[in-house]
């Protein structure tokens, strides 16, 4: 990682600091009481940005968490303090009493961090990053079972049917698709088995990849290693699937059909059935979610983009965005930065040339808590449980 001369950092956190312990008033200090609660703040990245595109993203992020969003009290859930900070009130959103404790450990740290103490608040999308993008906490907050074990003994015990795919666009060995799809739509769920043989007897698995529903519509992810033990990604000498965070984005809303041609293997269900299972489910979640009284529009499919889009610019920001955290100019910014390459995002290149988090993190006049290394990909994860 490259870094600025020690004596330029040095100045610079210097001026930083500076300003902002001179900027510092009530208005920027803690306001909270309660321990379902953080004032959060968004830092605009991008011309075009707004508040009711980072209200939707935040409650797409929610609910992918579980929150059921009930429209009578989201009104409550979030008070504004002014243009770019509010209070979140996790109470509110329609977490149950087991996740809301998970909440309050995370909520702690945050509160302790001193980037909350300088600023008074939490960057809307760190906080996000740390909690829906940070797997150990993902699985802490949708209550995943530690073990693979433990998770089947939750489950209807009925005879799995299986399908096996043999050229997957994300895993490079086959994989052998388990799934129980009788009974309640909360009852189903499906196994991906991978490995070298995996199609074979008595072949071993290197890894199990799991989705399930949540009871607030949405789908669950959740990996296991070998040896049935929950893991922060999947193995990349296998599979390209990466972290739950990954599932979301790939899977969207839906349970995926078949990408490519599957050749039909002897003493397995066909292709044909596998589709048809597909496409039940998706039609039963999309009639469950339309029977739910939440602030969320599932009909709106593609909006769950714009918490991606929360992820992305906090993940990879731009200098508009670097400019706005430390409260300089981007003129100012751009000779901190000039020694750092830019990049673009394939996906959204309209949101110009970027540098990397860690870059930012290190350069900051604030410690802040250290998000993971990649939202998608296996690397570092923060683990505030421990």
């Amino acid at each position: 990682m490259r870094k600025l001369p020690g004596l330029h950092r040095l100045l610079f956190s210097i001026l930083l600091g500076f300003i902002l312990a001179h900027c510092t008033t009530d208005q920027l200090r803690p306001q909270l009481e309660g321990k379902d609660s953080i004032q959060l703040r968004w830092v605009k990245a991008y011309e075009g940005e707004n508040m009711e595109q980072v209200m939707l993203g935040l409650q797409w992020s929610l609910s992918f968490l579980g929150a059921h969003l009930p429209p009578e009290t989201w009104p409550q859930a979030v008070q504004f303090i002014d243009q770019e900070e509010f209070i979140l009130d996790l109470g509110k959103v329609g977490f149950t009493p087991s996740t809301l404790a998970a909440w309050h450990k995370i909520l702690e740290r945050l509160k302790a961090s001193e980037e909350y103490q300088v600023k008074g608040s939490i960057d809307l999308s760190r906080f996000l990053v740390l909690s829906l993008h940070s797997s150990w906490h993902y699985y802490e907050l949708t209550q995943v079972p530690d073990n693979l074990t433990a998770y089947l003994a939750q489950q209807e015990q009925a005879p799995l049917d299986s399908f096996p795919i043999v050229n997957s666009s994300i895993a490079t060995e086959p994989r052998l698709i388990r799934f129980h799809t009788q009974g309640e739509l909360s009852e189903r769920y499906f196994i991906a088995d991978e490995g070298k043989g995996i199609l074979g007897l008595d072949q071993p698995v290197d890894h199990f990849e799991i989705l399930d529903i949540l009871p607030n519509g949405q789908l669950r992810f959740m990996l296991y290693d070998e040896s049935g033990n929950l893991v922060p990604a999947a193995p990349l000498a296998t599979t390209r699937a990466g972290k739950p965070s990954k599932c979301l984005w790939c899977h969207e809303v839906n349970v995926q059909p078949l990408f490519q041609p599957t050749p039909n293997q002897p003493g397995f269900l066909t292709s044909e059935y596998f589709q048809g299972v597909v496409d039940s489910t998706n039609q039963l979640l999309d009639a469950y979610r339309a029977s739910l009284p939440t602030e969320l529009k599932h009909s709106e499919k593609q909006a769950h983009t714009q918490s991606e889009l929360l992820y992305i610019v906090f993940m990879e920001p731009s200098l508009e965005r670097v400019a706005r955290e430390w409260n300089l100019s981007e003129e100012a910014t751009q000779e901190i930065l000039k020694d750092f390459p830019t990049h673009t995002f394939a996906e959204f290149p309209f949101l110009g040339d970027l540098y990397y988090r860690n870059w930012i993190d290190s350069l900051a006049p604030y410690r802040a808590e250290r998000p993971p290394d990649s939202v998608r990909e296996p690397g570092w994860e923060p683990n505030f449980f421990r």
